[in-house]
């Protein structure tokens, strides 16, 4: 028809085209005024086997539209359906309502905003303990840089700690923060009132930026780092290799500041560490004092003056034994508060099951030591002779051999005549055999001055005895013994 239409306009007659095209002149005569029209065929509608149920359907779907397939399958076919479920689902899909979610770009400006999530990435073995590990994701949703970190609890003061050094990465505060609705950011939530979490407000307060929270069950609304925890999955921890938890952090450092910050970003088309530099004129600064955060906890403490905190257990002053106390928990440390321990600052441990006891907590009990510690000069410098000294002496005082007093001083001067090393060797021998006194002593020395390799045959060491002379001797009430006088001593 077109080619009849160009001809025309050229002039041709209706024969010409004919004669031109090699078609009949009827032919060109159809279609010469152009006004034909293409109808598509009719077929007539073939009967479905789902047809006389359609009614029932749809009064089904207006009363209830998130009636499922299978549901209202089985019910048209008590009714005498014969047909598949496929058939049924097929026809729901063409008839139920479809609801589709809107989106609508969001645009932020430089320093606006920054978006905060975690993902979750199976577990990870420390220290021979099995425990669950998570990447803290942070994204600045003007520039796109972002800030990735993995850590193995999500208790609000390791979620406050990494969003610290997300801000130190970044070098500067964003005037405000995005969070899911996890406990570590809203405590409470009714519809559009949110109330954040006190240690994160705290915090907010310190640095300077607002808190903002998604709205519930829509992750889009924060999807810019939504999208950066799918790319930190599959283009970071898919098929990584690491060696332990300190590694795996360095590498995802390394990740971020050298390939996913410095490559072109497939929304923007530019690359996020250039586009920083731009934001950073629209931070506000880091905090002048740099001031890590922490959250207030309070315990109950023990009998035995102990506090549990995560997973471990950790001393404190004697004196709140049964009371409750108030401290600073810092990532690292605790802090205990004014009143309760004068600010004095406890070391965290990694792990769990551990007891970290400082003997300074316990003043009475070192006093009391102090108490069984030496008084008597003879008794001290006996004791100090070597590792094995004291052990020595008291089975020295057992023995009854010779004076007491005259023994230690003889021994005192026989140390000064030997080596510390060989003097320790032959009193450890010498508590092995149960063989006490100076002279057992200075024999033990001089045989291992003559050959070392050798050991002597001490005197009153035990000798196995046969088992046929272990016989069971009768025991005396000791009143056998008992005379006009009293006691036989």
């Amino acid at each position: 028809m077109v080619e009849i239409r160009r001809l025309k306009e050229q002039g041709l007659s209706k024969r010409a085209v004919a004669r031109r095209l090699g078609i009949s002149r009827d032919t060109v005569r159809k279609y010469w005024e152009g006004r034909i029209c293409f109808e598509q065929p009719r077929y007539s509608q073939r009967a479905l086997l789902i047809d006389p149920f359609v009614k029932y359907i749809t009064e089904r779907l207006e009363k209830y539209p998130e009636l499922s397939a299978y549901r209202i399958f089985k019910e048209i076919e008590k009714q005498g359906y014969s047909g598949s479920e496929r058939t049924v689902r097929r026809y729901l899909q063409e008839v139920r309502p479809r609801f589709f979610r809107e989106y609508k770009p969001v645009n932020t400006l430089p320093g606006e905003q920054a978006q905060v999530d975690w993902g979750s990435f199976g577990t990870i073995v420390i220290d021979g303990r099995r425990y669950k590990l998570y990447a803290f994701v942070f994204t600045l949703a003007w520039s796109r840089v972002s800030y990735v970190e993995f850590v193995i609890s999500l208790d609000t003061v390791t979620f406050l700690s990494c969003l610290h050094r997300a801000f130190e990465y970044i070098g500067g505060i964003p005037l405000e923060v995005l969070f899911d609705n996890a406990k570590t950011a809203v405590s409470e939530r009714v519809g559009n009132i949110v109330r954040f979490n006190k240690d994160l407000l705290q915090m907010a307060l310190n640095y300077n930026f607002t808190p903002r929270a998604c709205w519930v069950s829509d992750p889009e609304s924060k999807g810019k780092v939504e999208s950066k925890v799918k790319y930190v999955r599959s283009g970071f921890f898919y098929g990584l290799h690491y060696d332990g938890f300190e590694d795996l952090n360095q590498k995802a450092f390394d990740w971020c500041h050298n390939q996913a910050n410095r490559r072109v970003h497939g929304t923007t088309g530019l690359v996020p560490f250039e586009q920083l530099e731009e934001e950073k004129r629209y931070f506000k600064p880091l905090p002048a004092v740099s001031s890590l955060p922490y959250v207030v906890e309070e315990r109950k403490v023990t009998r035995d003056s102990l506090i549990s905190v995560a997973g471990n257990q950790y001393s404190v002053p004697a004196k709140w034994a049964r009371k409750k106390i108030c401290y600073r928990r810092y990532e690292r440390h605790l802090e205990l508060l004014e009143g309760h321990g004068s600010g004095e600052v406890i070391p965290l441990v990694a792990g769990k099951g551990n007891r970290v006891v400082k003997d300074e907590h316990y003043p009475e009990h070192q006093r009391a030591q102090a108490r069984s510690a030496p008084s008597n000069p003879l008794q001290a410098k006996f004791e100090s002779l070597a590792p094995q000294a004291a052990d020595y002496l008291q089975g020295l005082s057992r023995s009854g051999v010779g004076t007491l007093r005259n023994q230690m001083e003889q021994i005192i001067d026989l140390k000064n005549s030997h080596t510390p090393e060989a003097f320790s060797w032959a009193m450890q021998r010498a508590l092995d055999y149960g063989a006490f006194g100076y002279g057992t002593l200075k024999r033990i020395l001089q045989h291992h001055e003559k050959s070392p390799q050798s050991l002597p045959s001490l005197p009153g060491a035990p000798v196995p005895l046969d088992a046929s002379l272990n016989v069971q001797v009768e025991k005396r009430d000791l009143a056998y013994y008992q005379s006009a006088g009293g006691y036989f001593k």
